[in-house]
C-alpha cells in the first residue's frame, strides 16, 4: 500500500504503488521526457532507480516520490528530494540536498511541476530540516530553471559545474538554491509527516 507523503490542491505525492513501473515506462521513460536527464533507460536501470527509491523510504532518507492526480489517481510523474551525489559537484555541494521532478510529456503546462515540487521544498524544510535546498539543470532545459525561479529559487552559478554524466548540450550543470528564511510564508504546504 502506498503512504502518502504530502498533498496539494490536485496532487498526492506518495511512495510507489503496484503499477507504477509499468506507467513509468510507458510514459516517463521517453526520449521527450528525459531529454534533458540522460535519455531513456534500460528496463534494468529503471528498475534499479524504483530500488532505491524503495530503500530511501523504508530508511527515511530523502527520496523522490510519485506524482498522482488526486483526482482519479492516474500517475503524472515523480518529484522529491535527493542528496546531491555527483562527483564533480563543488565539495560543499555533496551531500545537500536538491528538489527535482519530472512529469509525462502530456501534463506539461498545468503547473503540476510547481505544485509538486513546492509540496517537497515543504518536505525538504519540515520534515528533514534541511537550512538550504538547491536545484541542479541545464541552460537548455529552461522550463526545469523556470520552475525553480517561480518556486523563489536564486541562481548560484558560482557551484555551476561539468557533470561527465551528462552531455556537452546539457553542461555545464547550473546551479539554483532556496534558504530556509527565503523560503516564502505563502507557499508552504503541510507534510503528511
Amino acid at each position: 500500500m502506498a503512504e502518502i507523503i504530502a498533498m496539494t490542491e490536485r496532487l498526492v505525492l506518495r511512495t510507489e504503488a503496484d503499477g507504477d513501473f509499468e506507467e513509468w515506462l510507458a510514459h516517463m521513460n521517453t526520449p521527450e521526457v528525459l531529454a534533458y536527464l540522460g535519455g531513456p533507460q534500460s528496463e534494468e536501470k529503471v528498475a534499479e532507480s524504483f530500488a532505491r527509491i524503495r530503500q530511501a523510504h523504508a530508511e527515511g532518507r530523502p527520496a523522490f516520490h510519485m506524482i498522482a492526480l488526486k483526482d482519479g489517481g492516474a500517475l503524472v510523474g515523480r518529484a522529491g528530494i535527493a542528496t546531491i551525489d555527483a562527483p564533480d559537484a563543488p565539495e560543499m555541494l555533496r551531500g545537500q540536498l536538491q528538489v527535482g521532478w519530472t512529469l509525462r510529456a502530456d501534463c506539461w503546462g498545468r503547473g503540476y511541476a510547481v505544485e509538486a515540487a513546492r509540496a517537497a521544498l515543504a518536505h525538504a524544510f519540515g520534515h528533514h530540516d534541511a537550512p538550504v535546498v538547491y536545484g541542479q539543470t541545464s541552460e537548455r532545459n529552461r522550463p526545469s530553471w523556470r520552475v525553480m525561479e517561480r518556486l523563489g529559487m536564486q541562481r548560484m552559478a558560482q557551484f555551476d559545474y561539468v557533470d561527465p554524466d551528462y552531455p556537452h548540450e546539457d553542461n555545464p550543470t547550473m546551479v539554483y538554491g532556496l534558504l530556509r528564511e527565503d523560503w516564502r510564508e505563502d507557499l508552504r504546504l503541510e507534510s503528511a509527516q
